[in-house]
C-alpha cells in the first residue's frame, strides 16, 4: 500500500518507518527544513530497545510535496491539526481517508476539513522520542 505520513517526527517517524520496513511505499511530510533534508541524506533511523534500523523514503516539506495519496497518517501535535489537515487535503484523493495518529481527540477537527466518512481514529500504543 502506499502511504502519505503527514508529520515526520517521533510518533509518524516511527510508523512511517516501520510501514516502509513491511515493503509499504512511504512518503513523509514535515514543516521542519532541516529534518526533511536529515532524512533525504541519512534515512530515517529507529532505535529502540528490540530492533536498530534505517529506511530510505522520500521527504518533502508540505510546499513541496506533490500528488495524491488515498492513505493518509496524520501525526501533527494536537494544536497543528487544523494547519495540517488543510495543508494535506489537497493530496488526499477522492476515495481516501486520514487516520489521526496523535495526541488527543482531533478527529472532530479533521473531519471539518475533509468529512466524516474520510477521518479515522487510532490508538498509539508506544512511546517513541525525536531526537
Amino acid at each position: 500500500m502506499r502511504f502519505l505520513i503527514w508529520g515526520a517526527g517521533a510518533i509518524g517517524g516511527t510508523i512511517g518507518a516501520h510501514l516502509a520496513r513491511a515493503g509499504h511505499e512511504i512518503t513523509l511530510v514535515d514543516r521542519a527544513r532541516d529534518h526533511v533534508a536529515a532524512i533525504d541524506a541519512a534515512g530515517l533511523r529507529i532505535e529502540g530497545p528490540l530492533t536498530r534500523f534505517t529506511v530510505r523514503v522520500p521527504a518533502f516539506t508540505p510546499d513541496a510535496l506533490r500528488g495524491e495519496f488515498a492513505h493518509v497518517v496524520l501525526a501533527v501535535k494536537a494544536q497543528d491539526t487544523e494547519v495540517a489537515t488543510r495543508a494535506l487535503a489537497p493530496h488526499l484523493s477522492a476515495d481516501g481517508c486520514v487516520v489521526s495518529a496523535q495526541n488527543g481527540l482531533n478527529e472532530l477537527v479533521i473531519k471539518s476539513v475533509v468529512g466524516d466518512a474520510r477521518t479515522m481514529g487510532c490508538f498509539v500504543n508506544f512511546g517513541a522520542d525525536y531526537l
